[in-house]
Parts: structure tokens; C-alpha cells; sequence
């Protein structure tokens, strides 16, 4: 039986978010509220849509609407009617992502295997949520696998690299989460602490953990972690090819593991990062 995500869709977590969280009472925070109506599978909405998912009084959020549009920050359509989000958001985070270090150490690192491995190199970074969201990803010359856009969630459950961020957690912050899944699908508790029993038993005798198709079931992997906290953030490292690499490669794995817990050392020794 396919496994059932564990973790809601990047597109509906936003609405359950704000259905469960009261409206902020400040202008900045129900600006930013309305900036998070949009996701990567939704991003164009209608008046109607973010009036209904930022759970504003209508005409405060449209007088907001007014004011994102005059700082460069949403964009309104007259011909579809639809708004998206503007250039100016990519300016905000452009010093965030400069600021990254490891990001500019990782990335020739990061394609040079991605190359090696005709595959996708991902680092993802948590946030101070304890979600977790791409920050850098490559592609080899002849990667043909799912490209995640950076800023997109990651899959705490069904990706290798959600389970491998999970395992560094304290106990109060894992179980925490742990708890949420567990309420949004009873189902599937037995599936999820299988898999991440099998996580930490890989990531303490390989070195690295592995996605066999949970996420996407045409695409496997291997995820290692970044055992040091930079900058009060976890950071995950991800290498994805097509699943169908397998039957004529079985150990590819392995192979893929070894390399990839080779990139994290030389990335943590060239950071001078202490182990976490």
C-alpha cells in the first residue's frame, strides 16, 4: 500500500495554519499574513481567496492589498484577476540567502556530485518553526527528477531529509511534532515510527538515511545531516535520482550515501562548524 503523507500538503497547510492561529492584530503581522496566503502549487489567488485564507475583514485586507501593491510586493492582474506575489519578496530574501555561508561553500561541492551522479543535490534549512525549506538545489547535466523551487517545505515524514532533520530534534521538540502528525493521521502512526526507526538506525551505522519512492514513487534518495547548528539553524543535505536507476544499479545507495556524507564533512571542516 502507498504511503499516506503524514504531513499536509504545502498548498492546504497554510489554510489549516491560519484556521487554527487568531487573526494578528497588528498591520505588519496581517500584511504578512496575506504574503502566506501564497504557496508554490497556488500561486495566483482571487480577492476572494485571500480574504477567506488570511481570515481578514474584507476591507482590511483589501486596503493591505493596496499597500503590498505600492511596496513592490504583490502584483494584481486586471486581465485575470488574480493576484501573485511580486519581485520585491525576492529582494527580501535575497540578504537572508547571501548571508548563508555554507550555501556558497556547498554549492560547487554540490554540483560537482550532482554531475558525477546524474541527480538533484538539495540543502535544506530549518526554520524557526521547525519546518524545514530548501535554501540551495542543483541539477546534474542529466537530471531528469522532481526540482523543488528554493523556499519550497519539505516533507517532514514522506522525504529522507524531513526524517533525517527529525532524528537531530530534542525529545520535547520531536515529540511535539511528532504529536501534530500523529492527531492529522492516526492511520498512518505505525508506518511513521517504522520509518523513522529505520532512519535512525541508517543515518547511526551508514552515515546517511534513504527514501525508497514515500515521496515521490519515481524518484529514491539519500539524505545526511549536518551535525553542527549554524546560525541556530539545522541543515540537511539531500541527493535524489529516478527510481528506475535502481534495477540496473542496485547498490546505488550506497554509493549515492557515501558520497553525499563525504560532501557534509568536507562542508563542516571547511566551515570550521563544531559537531552538534
Amino acid at each position: 500500500m502507498a504511503a499516506i503523507p503524514l504531513q499536509p500538503h504545502s498548498s492546504s497547510k497554510a489554510a489549516i495554519s491560519a484556521s487554527k492561529e487568531e487573526v494578528p492584530s497588528n498591520a505588519l503581522a496581517r500584511g504578512i499574513r496575506i504574503l502566506q496566503c501564497f504557496t508554490a502549487e497556488e500561486h495566483d489567488l482571487s480577492a476572494k481567496d485571500i480574504v477567506q485564507r488570511s481570515m481578514l475583514p474584507k476591507p482590511t485586507a483589501f486596503r493591505l492589498m493596496a499597500t503590498l501593491r505600492d511596496l513592490g510586493l504583490l502584483h494584481y492582474s486586471e486581465r485575470r484577476n488574480r493576484y501573485t506575489l511580486a519581485p520585491g519578496v525576492l529582494q527580501l530574501s535575497a540578504p537572508l540567502l547571501s548571508g548563508m555561508t555554507i550555501r556558497s561553500i556547498a554549492r560547487p561541492l554540490m554540483q560537482e556530485l550532482a554531475d558525477a551522479v546524474d541527480g538533484q543535490i538539495s540543502l535544506a534549512a530549518s526554520t524557526h518553526d521547525m519546518d524545514l525549506i530548501y535554501v540551495e538545489t542543483v541539477q546534474g547535466r542529466e537530471n531528469s527528477v522532481f526540482r523543488p523551487e528554493i523556499g519550497t517545505t519539505v516533507s517532514l515524514t514522506r522525504a529522507a531529509t524531513g526524517r533525517a532533520f527529525l532524528s537531530l530534534l530534542p525529545e520535547d521538540q520531536y515529540n511535539a511534532i511528532l504529536s501534530r502528525l500523529r492527531v492529522e493521521h492516526p492511520e498512518r502512526r505505525s508506518w511513521f515510527d517504522d520509518k523513522m526507526h529505520q532512519t535512525r538506525t541508517d543515518l547511526a551505522e551508514l552515515g546517511y538515511c534513504r527514501n525508497q519512492g514515500e515521496l515521490h514513487h519515481n524518484t529514491v534518495g539519500v539524505a545526511v545531516p549536518v551535525r553542527a547548528i549554524i546560525n541556530d539553524r539545522r541543515f540537511i543535505f539531500g541527493c535524489t535520482i529516478p527510481a528506475y536507476r535502481l534495477s540496473s544499479e542496485p547498490t546505488l545507495l550506497s554509493d549515492l550515501g557515501m558520497r553525499l556524507s563525504t560532501l557534509v564533512h568536507n562542508v563542516e571542516v571547511a566551515l570550521g562548524a563544531p559537531r552538534g
